[in-house]
């Protein structure tokens, strides 16, 4: 008899509206459960296309990382080839199974109403299932 086991990786989003009741910025956590890190990540849209980007995490490479990647441009969040999320990901020695970057995406996206907060609030989560 085969067992099957499920272990989960979330990106939590949710807006700081949901928490505060005012929309100013736009913040997610990411539990990375197999490396036992979590981090929150914070976006705020400056207005000239420009996200700025605060983190909090129990990482080092992602302390490392967010010491780099302050802001990012519209092209960063909305192209895979040549944004600097990725970019400075590589340099930072992320794993390229972290789902930190991923949250990045997601928290401009967010920010910038690429994803309806509505949607956000109804989901809460997105996450990758391991199954066995």
């Amino acid at each position: 008899m085969r067992t099957s086991k499920t272990f989960v990786n979330h990106i939590l989003i949710m807006p700081d509206s949901f928490f505060l009741g005012v929309s100013m910025t736009s913040k997610i956590k990411v539990d990375m459960s197999l490396c036992s890190h979590e981090t929150v990540i914070e976006a705020e849209d400056v207005g000239d296309g420009t996200v700025d980007l605060k983190f909090e995490s129990t990482c080092k490479d992602i302390n490392h990382y967010a010491k780099l990647l302050t802001s990012v441009s519209t092209d960063d969040f909305c192209k895979i080839k040549g944004s600097r999320i990725l970019e400075l990901a590589e340099e930072s020695s992320l794993t390229p199974t972290c789902l930190v970057p991923a949250g990045v995406f997601n928290a401009c996206w967010l920010e910038t109403g690429m994803i309806s907060r509505n949607l956000v609030k109804e989901k809460k989560t997105i996450c990758i299932h391991f199954v066995d």
